[in-house]
């Protein structure tokens, strides 16, 4: 099973939106008499660059999601660079989750699973409507993996982590 998401246009037009503000910045700073004048001009390279890692980040970069037998597989694609960035083995999974966005959730979440952590972002959009964590076991620690995943995959995952429940039930 395997899933792309959409790009989200977000990153993008705040990435836009940076440039020109630094832009602005840039030629104010030169042109304007202003006191502490590199200052600004280093701020405005700062907002500069940091817009481009954001574009290079959210608009740039696919990631695409695979769930095989034994494994659930992230790879991202930047340019003609494809990178396996995740291989989780299913059978260190401990459940699937949708990503708490409320303060109630949140905290329904951390007395559940604890706070997770080590924690990462693999959503191809700066901040998706929907977005899941798998919740694994790594070193004898929760780890949360967040992603955009559909619903058919995001059943599927359930379904595994339910089996292995079963099945770590009819061994005890």
């Amino acid at each position: 099973m395997e899933y792309i998401p959409p790009k989200g246009k977000k990153g993008k037009r705040i990435s836009i939106a940076l440039v020109v503000i630094a832009c602005i910045g840039l030629i104010g700073a030169a042109v304007l008499s202003v006191p502490y004048r590199l200052f600004y001009q280093m701020l405005a390279v700062g907002v500069y660059i940091f817009s481009f890692e954001l574009l290079n980040r959210y608009y740039l970069t696919t990631f695409r999601y695979m769930v095989t037998e034994d494994d659930f597989i992230i790879t991202k694609r930047l340019g003609k660079r494809v990178q396996t960035v995740c291989c989780l083995s299913l059978s260190t999974m401990i459940g699937v989750e949708k990503t708490p966005k409320t303060k109630e959730e949140k905290a329904a979440f951390v007395q559940r699973y604890g706070k997770p952590p080590i924690r990462y972002n693999y959503c191809q959009s700066l901040s998706p409507k929907v977005s899941y964590c798998i919740l694994f076991d790594f070193n004898g620690r929760c780890a949360q993996i967040v992603f955009e995943g559909n619903e058919r995959m995001v059943n599927h995952l359930q379904q595994c982590a339910r089996s292995k429940k079963e099945s770590e039930n009819d061994i005890l």
